[in-house]
This record gives structure tokens, C-alpha cells and sequence, in this order.
């Protein structure tokens, strides 16, 4: 026996919300990547290993340029992925996302030519890729899903 009840009309789904919590997401985890150790470096005259905090590493990372590090410049791309993102630009926002995440994965390959001080990455570099690789993952996922219907 058929319901009396009408169906409802099928709703376009509205991916501003998945935009915005990625941008959130994005956004927050670049700040947290900035308070937490990112670089870790060997003291002077032997003294162990210390840590450096990703907001240092943000202020001067522009310098390492001048050894051929250019890992820095994935925070300016970032920031204009999140822009396309917002603007429903997916396909721009996968390029300049995508760039980001590549130039700051290249810092791990030149990192050692910085500083010979330099021993490894800390928790901080991880969470600060993580943040470089959610907007292209979900530009992607959203322009899939775009071609599908």
C-alpha cells in the first residue's frame, strides 16, 4: 500500500559545508603545526639535540632560499589553494594545493643543505604537511564527485 505522504524532492547536495571544514581543518592544523616542534637541530659544542618550533621556522624559512631550499614558498600557495577551495575554483584549487604539498615535501630533500646542523624532522613538519595536503585531497574528492553527477 502506497504512503499518503509525498516525497520529498531530492536536494542538491551543498558542499559549501565540506569546504569550510576543510578550510578549518587546514587552517587549524597549520597553527598547531606552528606551536609544536618541527626541525630538530644539534646543539652547539655538543650539547645534545634541541628542537625548533614551526612559527621560527615560519619566520625565517624564506632565508633558506639562498641554499636551494624553496619548501617555505608552499605556505604563500597554500594560502591561495584555500582561496580557490573557497571560491569553488576545485581544479585550481588541486594545482596550487598539489604545488604546495610538493615544495614542502622538496624541504625534506634539501633541508640537510641548510644547515649541516640539521638532524631531522619533528612532529611539527608532519602536521604542517597534513595541513598543505587537505585542500588538494578535498578539491579532488569535490571535483569527483562534481563529473559524477
Amino acid at each position: 500500500m502506497a504512503s499518503r505522504i509525498p516525497a520529498r524532492p531530492v536536494r542538491d547536495f551543498d558542499d559549501s559545508t565540506a569546504r569550510l571544514t576543510a578550510c578549518g581543518v587546514s587552517i587549524g592544523l597549520y597553527v598547531i603545526a606552528c606551536f609544536m616542534p618541527a626541525l630538530i637541530t644539534r646543539t652547539p659544542r655538543g650539547g645534545g639535540d634541541s628542537a625548533v618550533n614551526g612559527a621560527f621556522l615560519l619566520l625565517i624559512g624564506s632565508t633558506a632560499v639562498v641554499s636551494g631550499n624553496f619548501g617555505w614558498f608552499a605556505n604563500p600557495l597554500l594560502a591561495v589553494a584555500l582561496v580557490m577551495l573557497a571560491l569553488r575554483a576545485d581544479r585550481k584549487a588541486l594545482w596550487w594545493g598539489g604545488t604546495a604539498s610538493v615544495l614542502g615535501l622538496s624541504s625534506i630533500v634539501r633541508m640537510h643543505s641548510y644547515n649541516s646542523e640539521v638532524r631531522g624532522t619533528a612532529i611539527g613538519f608532519y602536521v604542517w604537511m597534513a595541513s598543505l595536503l587537505v585542500v588538494p585531497v578535498t578539491a579532488q574528492l569535490l571535483s569527483r564527485r562534481d563529473t559524477r553527477s
